[in-house]
């Protein structure tokens, strides 16, 4: 299947299936669901799909449009952020929700540098409580800042996929000495831009093999497909499994990745295969596409129901209630804040080839 243009089948259900694991999580079964691989999803999805639009940009044009790309970035995830702390924050002055004004907090969830201010400022306060989770826009907005132009060198043949393979090896060093040597918390490298960056460039990764058209000479052909696919799962179950801190703060990330890359492919290079098809089933594709504007909200919901006593963390009820106040906020949303964006944006894409 040929991914220089048009749909990416799959891409939609996995958004669908990693919003989903996160929201289970939220919801109060943690335990046992693993939430933060749900933002590994997202994390090498993310890197996956900006990679190939990049490519598919390079490959019209011989150039990038580095103005155009950030400005789509802005009006991608600017107006439906608004959208959630806004009313957020009015909501918290009546008493609905929970939360305590702070202006330097809010500046750092709007220039998409919380991850590090909420680690290590010593007057951290939740404006609206459930939006802590906008630490992970902040690691995606500071690898984009970068990566458009490490691609370029890419595609002028300045560097090539060796480079992105030492820097993989690079940040699960850099994991290891913060861990081992520094004594950085779990919690702190799993937040940390400068120790996720390899859980999006993985993405990356996969989207230049098939730039390259190497990834159909690296993974078997899909009668082959099976024992790769199950030998991807079983290394996933035992990163969900082993729970050692030194494991979790280190190659658990490394591995994670790893795993991703076939799952990836053949999920899209084989869309219509029984295992893969439900991630193409219109209803999941449309939660994929308001998976964003879900993960903004639905832990604000989560702790607003919780805080007016209607249902706890931990409860069964909590999915459903949760779940569908998520879905109609964030169809809501899309529909008059993010769907009416999109002539506009369209406006700053890349000029197809004539």
């Amino acid at each position: 299947m040929s991914l220089s243009r048009g749909h990416i089948p799959s891409l939609d259900g996995i958004r669908a299936v990693s919003i989903g694991i996160v929201f289970v999580a939220h919801c109060g079964f943690g335990q046992i669901v693993p939430g933060g691989f749900g933002l590994t999803i997202f994390f090498f999805l993310s890197g996956f799909l900006i990679t190939t639009l990049l490519y598919r940009e390079w490959d019209g044009q011989a150039a990038i449009d580095l103005p155009g790309f950030y400005i789509r970035r802005v009006l991608r995830l600017g107006p439906p952020l608004m959208a959630v702390l806004v009313p957020g924050l009015l909501l918290v002055q009546v008493g609905l929700l929970q939360g305590n004004f702070h202006l330097p907090s809010l500046l750092s969830q709007l220039f998409f540098y919380f991850n590090y201010f909420s680690l290590y400022s010593p007057h951290v306060t939740s404006n609206v409580e459930g939006l802590a989770v906008l630490w992970s826009l902040s690691v995606e907005e500071h690898f984009y800042i970068l990566w458009p132009a490490f691609f370029i060198l890419l595609g002028l043949g300045r560097i090539g996929i060796r480079s992105i393979v030492s820097i993989l090896v690079l940040v699960l060093v850099w994991r290891c000495v913060r861990f081992f040597v520094f004594g950085a918390a779990e919690g702190t490298i799993y937040t940390s831009t400068d120790t996720r960056i390899d859980s999006l460039l993985y993405g990356c990764l996969l989207a230049v093999l098939n730039w390259k058209g190497l990834s159909a000479r690296i993974f078997p052909p899909p009668g082959q497909a099976w024992w790769v696919i199950g030998a991807a799962l079983a290394v996933l179950l035992a990163t969900f499994v082993i729970r050692d801190d030194s494991f979790r703060s280190t190659l658990r990330y490394t591995l994670q990745g790893l795993a991703l890359m076939p799952l990836f492919h053949y999920a899209i290079t084989m869309p219509d295969v029984p295992v893969f098809r439900p991630l193409n089933w219109p209803a999941v594709r449309l939660i994929g596409i308001l998976s964003y504007t879900i993960y903004l909200v639905h832990y604000v919901i989560i702790r607003g129901l919780e805080f007016n006593g209607i249902v706890a963390q931990g409860d069964p009820a909590m999915i459903p209630a949760a779940g569908v106040l998520s879905f109609l906020v964030a169809f809501a949303i899309y529909r008059y804040v993010e769907k009416p964006l999109h002539a506009l944006r369209r406006t700053f894409r890349p000029t197809a080839p004539s």
